[in-house]
């Protein structure tokens, strides 16, 4: 339900009530709002310096900086963000800034650029994203309790995974009791960052970006029936691209294994899955 008021300054005043104080819309400079994976309104003011203003003033010459770092974080982590698209579904919260904020301490590493200007070479220590949630409601880990063997090798761009004998209650514990569950796993690759005269650009310049991945999932299967053990191959990332010698070729990208357990329920003769129901993760990096 809308409700339209005045304000004392005679300004528009439009929200939606939620519950009994709660709203979101615009009070004057004032705009209040939810994102998903929040329960509480974010309040926010308008107004602020100009963008030519931050983009000439010496007194913004810090700013800038950040802004051009923020901008070389924002364009890897896209590509993590790419990499993990089938997993969209399953997440909770947005992750974006979260993802984010972890380069900033590879950016810091590198201490031969002056701020603004720092590499993003996410190749040296690709373990930082190893154990990344996209759920915070449900992590994987929460769903399925024993972890995952695997092996994830950037030689041959191949991938494993070994799935434990999933036993309902015991070590498999399905959120609001869904009937039906699938697994996806993804390889993909992720460029590091290079900062020159154009800003950020991965090692082979603008539009060549060789971020890829690849995509499996499982049948859908019935969740009280568990599911045995079960060890599974992942080798097609080394069609993309040409083939495993032209990636090979590339010494600044990291190799990503990422995986998500969704659950569905029968709509109409057919399995759909739930969205934002689940857990997913990026389960190794190499």
């Amino acid at each position: 339900m809308r409700y339209f008021f005045n304000t004392p300054l005679n300004l528009p005043f439009m929200a939606k009530f939620n519950a009994p104080f709660s709203f979101t819309g615009t009070v004057s400079n004032i705009s209040v709002y939810k994102v998903r994976g929040s329960d509480t309104p974010i309040v926010r003011t308008k107004g602020g310096p100009t963008k030519r203003q931050i983009k000439t003033k010496p007194s913004f010459e810090i700013t800038r900086k950040n802004n051009m770092e923020f901008g070389g974080r924002a364009k890897i982590a896209g590509q993590v963000l790419y990499a993990l698209r089938p997993l969209k579904y399953l997440g909770d919260y947005n992750t974006a800034g979260p993802l984010n904020s972890l380069f900033i301490p590879i950016q810091e590493l590198d201490t031969e650029h002056e701020k603004g200007e720092r590499n993003i070479v996410l190749s040296k220590n690709p373990g930082l994203l190893q154990g990344f949630n996209l759920n915070r409601r449900t992590p994987f880990d929460t769903i399925v309790a024993n972890p995952l063997a695997y092996t994830l090798s950037k030689e041959t761009l191949t991938a494993s995974i070994t799935f434990p004998a999933l036993i309902p209650g015991i070590n498999f514990f399905v959120p609001e009791k869904y009937p039906w569950y699938k697994f996806i796993v993804i390889v993909g690759t992720v460029e590091d960052m290079f900062y020159d005269s154009k800003g950020y650009q991965p090692q082979r310049g603008y539009g060549k970006e060789m971020n890829s991945w690849v995509l499996e999932e499982s049948d859908w299967m019935t969740v009280h029936a568990g599911a045995p053990a079960v060890s599974k191959q992942y080798t097609k990332l080394g069609d993309c691209y040409g083939g495993v010698a032209e990636i090979a070729k590339l010494s600044s990208y990291s190799l990503l294994l990422a995986v998500g357990i969704a659950f569905g329920t029968m709509q109409k003769g057919q399995i759909e899955m739930v969205k934002y129901v689940g857990g997913g993760k990026i389960l190794g990096m190499a």
